[in-house]
């Protein structure tokens, strides 16, 4: 029964008094109210009794109330008294995701991790037989304790009726289209538009021949691992990767990339638009943004109606208001991660270099002709009496008896003017200039000697080179040295050109790693390199494929008798295989391929011999386990040659 007419102030079954509407459509009310009984505030439904949703409304209730999760905002009560037909569910007090994405689209973290909640609870009503219906921005509420809240499960969709039969999916169930709209929620959540089937508020997502773009294609950093995830549900028929269709199966696509849920979850509503800090060994005190409190939460009471916050359903603000300027926002800043990580790269710990070596004490490039004593046998001496053997004439402490003082390099003597059987060949410090002691020639022809050597060692080296570069045995400095194959064999061989290079990634989602990037391999500048993208918590690809590597095309059919890597980091495990002879396409699998090679945890440059000495076109170098790097695991090609 009511009391009175049915707008603010009105008693509901003498229980919940109606305090602010939040939205009317189609004579369809949704009102925040108070429970009088357990003075706490409640979300009431209600059309007129008269009204023939009045009776799928009921249903609804009933159906909701069967679901067991707690991301749902429950069904506490429900009734039709003639008058009215209403349903009494849970307040949340928060903000949805569509007012978010207002102040800015979320980390990728965080945009996961939100859709992983609500997958997990669409998957439970599921299972139940139960399905959302109409899953939009509008509907996902973020309290402000952090947590994720469904609004109006079943419930809204008895009141605004789905679409069944989309232009661009065709003919939907409830089921499928909550997997579609929890794919655009992910999609707006990266990029502020929505690709959903269901209506929303949030700005329509840019699309192509009737299909929305990629995440990518709309925002520049859209981690590949997220941007597939969308492209798998909203694209299925046109995606190269596997097809998700279930809410599970979305839920557990997004657990890999999240891992833990504490890893990415929010502390409070407040940190919904700040990075994820939970990686970082230490709080920084030198963060961009200060610090920010958890909001306490007898700050925004429940049933505080002047608290803009409070409001759990977005559609109170009207539809005309504009879009957000995704591209510009100071609330939220680019992870400081590669495009396919999959975590935030963490700046490296700052480690100091080490001490400069001291400098040694200059040597001269010949000995000198006169005799030097070492600085322990000078010591040795009687410290008031020296010989000067560069002026032949004796100092005695501090006083000179002869003409000329020189330096501190002295000959040992006990009184004559020659030096004595006491004599040194070295001391440790420069020798005084000899003077006039016969031998002055001596120096330079022991120079003209050297200068002689060092001209016939360098034409050696040239002719050694040019003969090395016409039989092939210099490797443009990738070969020589301990990992050389090559030098233990008799046989010269010589460097096979490479015609064409190309990333081969068949277990990729997608199908392709930094394919711009493969050239730089074969360019003959160890500056440049080809990079895998940044695998997360195990070094042989995250464990999500057995690997991935470059396919390099000799042009013809050649025998191969080695083949050299020099990798950008180390140590990195790969293994070589060989098209078989008479290919003249790419191969599209390893299985199509023979195992010719294979190396674990090789150095910066790595060489193999391929003992079988394949003739083959094709050749690839498989990456399998990559070396440690910012936020993970990460390989990097700098040059590959190939020898007979």
């Amino acid at each position: 029964m009511t009391t009175g007419s049915h707008g603010a102030g009105t008693l509901l079954a003498g229980r919940y008094r109606f305090e602010d509407l939040l939205t009317e459509h189609a004579g369809a009310h949704f009102w925040r109210a108070t429970d009088t009984v357990l003075a706490r505030s409640v979300a009431i439904h209600a059309v007129p009794s008269e009204d023939p949703r009045a009776r799928s409304l009921m249903e609804a209730a009933r159906l909701s109330a069967t679901v067991n999760d707690s991301h749902l905002l429950r069904v506490l009560d429900a009734d039709d008294d003639g008058e009215l037909a209403w349903v009494v569910n849970e307040w949340g007090a928060g903000l949805s995701l569509d007012l978010m994405l207002q102040r800015g689209v979320l980390a990728p973290e965080r945009a996961a991790w939100l859709t992983r909640e609500v997958a997990e609870a669409v998957a439970a009503g599921h299972r139940q037989g139960v399905a959302h219906g109409r899953l939009n921005p509008e509907a996902v509420l973020v309290t402000h304790a952090g947590s994720v809240k469904l609004i109006g499960y079943v419930v809204d969709a008895s009141l605004d009726p789905p679409v069944t039969d989309d232009p661009v999916y065709g003919a939907l169930d409830e089921r499928r289209a909550d997997v579609i709209n929890l794919g655009g929620l992910l999609f707006a959540s990266l990029t502020g538009r929505w690709p959903g089937v269901a209506p929303s508020s949030v700005p329509a997502a840019p699309r192509e021949s009737h299909r929305p773009l990629r995440p990518r294609q709309v925002r520049a950093g859209v981690p590949r691992v997220l941007d597939a995830i969308c492209d798998q549900v909203l694209q299925p028929e046109g995606s190269h990767h596997v097809h998700l269709t279930t809410a599970h199966e979305v839920a557990a696509a997004l657990a890999d990339f999240t891992g833990g849920v504490g890893a990415v979850e929010p502390v409070a509503l407040a940190a919904m638009h700040d990075e994820p800090t939970v990686a970082v060994p230490a709080p920084s005190a030198t963060d961009d943004e200060p610090t920010r409190a958890v909001p306490d939460p007898e700050d925004h009471p429940e049933n505080d109606p002047d608290d803009p916050e409070a409001t759990q359903l977005s559609a109170a603000v009207p539809d005309s208001r504009p879009g957000p300027a995704m591209e510009h926002t100071a609330l939220h800043r680019e992870p400081l991660e590669s495009p396919d990580s999959l975590r935030p790269m963490q700046a490296p710990d700052v480690v100091p270099p080490p001490p400069p070596f001291e400098d040694s004490p200059e040597r001269p490039l010949f000995s000198t002709t006169e005799r030097r004593v070492p600085a322990g046998a000078a010591a040795a001496l009687e410290p008031t009496e020296r010989w000067d053997a560069g002026t032949g004439s004796h100092q005695t402490g501090s006083h000179q008896t002869g003409s000329h003082h020189t330096g501190s390099h002295h000959t040992a003597t006990h009184g004559g003017g020659d030096a004595g059987p006491e004599s040194w060949l070295f001391t440790d410090t420069d020798p005084a200039p000899a003077q006039g002691n016969g031998h002055e020639g001596r120096g330079w022809l022991r120079t003209a000697v050297v200068i002689g050597v060092v001209l016939v060692t360098l034409v050696a080296m040239a002719v050694a080179f040019t003969l090395g570069r016409q039989d092939g045995s210099v490797l443009s400095g990738l070969t020589g040295g301990d990992d050389d194959p090559t030098q233990a064999s008799q046989t010269p061989s010589q460097r096979l050109e490479v015609a064409s290079v190309e990333d081969f990634d068949p277990e990729g989602d997608p199908s392709d790693e930094n394919p711009e990037e493969a050239p730089a391999a074969i360019d003959g500048d160890p500056a440049t390199a080809w990079t895998t993208v940044t695998y997360r918590n195990r070094p042989d690809l995250g464990g999500l494929k057995d690997g991935v590597g470059l396919m390099l095309d000799l042009g013809e059919d050649r025998e191969v008798g080695s083949v050299v890597v020099r990798f950008a980091t180390s140590p990195t495990s790969f293994s070589v295989y060989a098209a078989p002879r008479g290919a003249t396409s790419f191969p599209t699998a390893v299985s199509d391929m023979e195992e010719v090679a294979t190396r674990d945890a090789a150095p910066a440059r790595a060489a193999v011999r391929l003992d079988s000495r394949p003739t083959t076109r094709y050749l690839l170098v498989w990456l399998t386990e990559l070396p440690p790097a910012d936020g993970g695991y990460q390989g990097a090609i700098s040059e590959i040659a190939v020898r007979s």
